[in-house]
């Protein structure tokens, strides 16, 4: 094994751990952190193109848009359909009614009964069972072939494999079709990271801060690509700016560990 792949090794590692989406999180010896996308309470009114879904906790109206409509921006008729606002911050436990245009009902009961088999998924990959998680994920993609969130756990089980070129392709679709999903700019900059491909890394990590510039574990991997590919300057500058995010955690103590290397202290 080249030292540089080992290099890439050890960054994954510092990536062990799940929150939202089951995201990968840089912190260096930290218990893996879990929130379960949840199972979904999805009950079908007879006579009627509607789907009730039960919020669960941190779920948004423009991810549920995406899940059961294919379209994030759907979330404005869901809020309009509810009477709440579209930023609303959602009650877990309440109720939801999706409404439906006839020629679009059918798709979204497929959608629906995907999320069956993606929550297997989900418990699986919290369990580490990978082959389990990818049978189920890969079933709910059968069902629904642009199902984001199934796409991108099946991503999250292929880097866990350290199949990162098959992730990366994966991870890159739906960067084109949600170039606003920090999620899935962070997990393609981590994919592209373990082939290292660090220039294609740093920039995705990039787009990320991009998107949000308080993302620190996009900060981190900024740095650390930069570092990997021999971009001194622009690595230092990174550096700098994450421990401006970050000044104290074992993050901080990792970077500034880096920094001095840079500067030859």
């Amino acid at each position: 094994m080249r030292t540089i792949q080992v290099v890439a090794i050890v960054l994954v590692g510092l990536l062990a751990g799940c929150a939202k989406r089951l995201v990968p999180v840089y912190e260096p010896g930290a218990a893996p952190i879990v929130e379960s996308p949840a199972e979904r309470d999805v009950s079908l009114r007879p006579g009627e193109r509607v789907l009730t879904h039960t919020v669960r906790e941190g779920e948004t109206l423009r991810r549920l848009a995406d899940l059961y409509y294919g379209d994030p921006d759907r979330a404005r008729s869901i809020a309009r359909d509810n009477t709440i606002s579209e930023t609303a911050r959602l009650a877990p436990g309440s109720i939801l009614r999706l409404q439906f245009e006839p020629g679009e009902f059918d798709r979204a009961q497929r959608r629906a009964a995907a999320l069956e088999p993606y929550n297997r998924g989900v418990v699986a990959l919290e369990r580490s069972d990978l082959d389990e998680a990818e049978r189920q994920f890969r079933l709910a993609l059968r069902a629904v072939p642009d199902l984001p969130d199934a796409q991108y756990n099946l991503a999250l089980v292929l880097l866990k494999r350290g199949q990162a070129e098959v992730a990366a392709d994966l991870l890159e679709d739906l960067v084109r079709k949600r170039p606003d999903e920090a999620d899935f700019g962070f997990a393609l900059g981590n994919a592209l990271f373990q082939q290292t491909r660090y220039l294609e890394a740093a920039a995705a990590f990039g787009q990320v801060l991009a998107l949000d510039p308080t993302h620190r574990r996009a900060a981190f991997g900024h740095a650390r690509a930069l570092q990997e590919a021999g971009r001194r300057p622009e690595a230092v500058q990174a550096w700098r700016r994450y421990l401006e995010l970050d000044p104290s955690s074992t993050w901080a103590g990792e970077a500034r560990r880096h920094l001095r290397e840079l500067q030859g202290g």
